[in-house]
């Protein structure tokens, strides 16, 4: 039996990082993967990134890692309501001005995906999809267009079991035999639930493939205090506090 743990979507809150760190480091996994985007939204891209650097993990490169490592206009992310896309500006204009130069120079090294077999199951892991950094993957996809990723499909993955971030709602769906697995959001989760999150893969000697959501407390406040010191915002903070369930304000007219 393998045990892997496995979490995304940090978004340069810091106090969240800590104790996801430190409660992965205290449960002897079999191994610890991140699926990227480090930074964005909160005030603390460079401690993140330190933290995960500390845990010599392997790291999968999100969008933000892309766009704020190599300098791109914009995050990537794909917003449609005029709002969304204005604080998605904010945030990552921010984020890339705060980033040092070192740490944009070890975003631009990450890689794509990471793949390796495990009790005899493909395992990839990416950031948004398997053919594409910025596609999100939400739960409510169709059948059909996961069928694109499994045996068959234009877009055939070549695994059984992918793991990405990218929608900060985590699940875990089976397709064609082929695990569609989320892990939620460490620092921005949009769920409702404010608590930080990461995901536990089991795969165990028969090849079961069984996942755990794990859930913990933080001081949501003091990362909400931090971003509006930083001058990110409220509406930043109101999203941390709620776990995503904040109106924006066309939505609340």
């Amino acid at each position: 039996m393998t045990r892997l743990a496995l979490f995304s979507d940090i978004h340069a809150n810091l106090p969240a990082m800590q104790v996801v760190s430190e409660h992965i480091s205290a449960s002897g996994y079999d191994g610890v993967y991140c699926l990227g985007d480090l930074g964005g939204y909160a005030s603390q891209p460079n401690e993140v990134q330190g933290i995960i650097r500390q845990m010599k993990c392997p790291v999968v490169m999100g969008n933000y890692d892309e766009g704020v490592g190599f300098s791109k206009d914009d995050c990537g992310c794909h917003y449609i309501k005029p709002f969304d896309i204005r604080m998605s500006n904010v945030s990552f204009l921010w984020t890339r001005e705060h980033t040092s130069d070192a740490n944009k120079a070890w975003l631009r090294e990450l890689p794509r995906e990471i793949r390796f077999d495990v009790e005899g199951k493909r395992v990839l892991l990416c950031h948004g999809s398997p053919r594409s950094t910025v596609e999100y993957l939400f739960e409510n996809r169709s059948e059909g267009f996961l069928n694109q990723f499994t045996a068959g499909g234009k877009d055939d993955a070549q695994a059984d079991v992918i793991v990405f971030g990218h929608t900060h709602v985590p699940y875990h769906r089976v397709v064609k035999d082929v695990h569609f697995i989320n892990t939620g959001s460490v620092g921005r989760p949009k769920d409702g639930d404010p608590r930080a999150g990461y995901c536990i893969l089991t795969i165990g000697d028969d090849g079961t493939v069984t996942t755990e959501q794990v859930r913990l407390d933080y001081d949501v406040e003091d990362a909400a205090t931090r971003l509006i010191d930083a001058g990110l915002p409220e509406y930043f903070a109101d999203y941390l506090r709620t776990g995503g369930n904040v109106p924006t304000p066309a939505e609340s007219e």
